[in-house]
């Protein structure tokens, strides 16, 4: 039985054995880089298990082989506790400027790195990209709309939300879009009836239109993977 989503950071962090210490030579770095190709920084640890900074890839670019690596600079990135949040994740990767964040145990411990594409899986199952169905998007007056109402008038005709969520508007400020996800696709009068309430059909489209907004919505972190 699968897992249902959790917002925890704790279950959703990587690389958890991937770690180097400031004694660890900038060969032996580069060696842990190539093991992991995706990663731009990988954590350092003391000799107790405890965090201290992220090492920069680009940090060893010409570095003598036999450099430790306490000599040369750290991205100092505060971590996540287990109990944070992939919001926290998101605000930290914006905040710091970094595709990966470190997770420690309450101790201080690490206990691996919270990766863009660990978000982007977590993304992808919340918002039932995998899920067969149709992806409805509405324009509606903020103040105005409701989601108990358009959710009975889908219920009404055996359609169910399979995901929902708010886009910003592209040039009123009092608007919104809502996205969504529903696991139908025959929609003709639950769409006559949403508009007969106010809600404009602004797009209906498959599985690809949903797939396309979950990668809007995280462009900003995955432009951090080029840094």
């Amino acid at each position: 039985m699968s897992r249902p989503p959790t917002l925890r950071v704790s279950n959703l962090a990587r690389y958890k054995r991937s770690y180097l210490t400031p004694d660890t030579s900038a060969q032996e770095a580069r060696q842990s880089f190539r093991r992991h190709p995706r990663l731009y920084h990988l954590p350092l640890v003391d000799a107790e298990g405890l965090y201290i900074a992220l090492l920069p890839k680009r940090a060893l670019l010409q570095t003598p082989p036999d450099t430790p690596l306490r000599n040369l600079p750290w991205k100092e990135v505060p971590p996540l506790p287990p109990y944070a949040t992939v919001y926290d994740a998101l605000q930290k990767m914006e905040q710091y400027k970094t595709p990966e964040v470190p997770v420690t145990s309450e101790e201080g411990r690490y206990a691996g790195l919270i990766t863009p594409e660990a978000l982007v899986q977590w993304w992808s199952r919340l918002g039932a990209v995998q899920e067969p169905g149709a992806v409805l998007i509405l324009e509606s007056y903020l103040h105005d709309y409701s989601l108990a109402e358009i959710a009975q008038i889908l219920e009404a005709e055996d359609i169910r939300i399979l995901s929902a969520y708010l886009l910003h508007h592209d040039s009123d400020l009092q608007k919104t879009y809502i996205v969504l996800k529903v696991n139908q696709i025959y929609l003709s009068r639950a769409l006559d009836l949403l508009e007969r309430k106010g809600y404009r059909v602004v797009s209906l489209q498959g599985d690809l239109l949903m797939e396309k907004n979950a990668r809007d919505h995280l462009e900003a972190l995955m432009r951090y993977l080029k840094m």
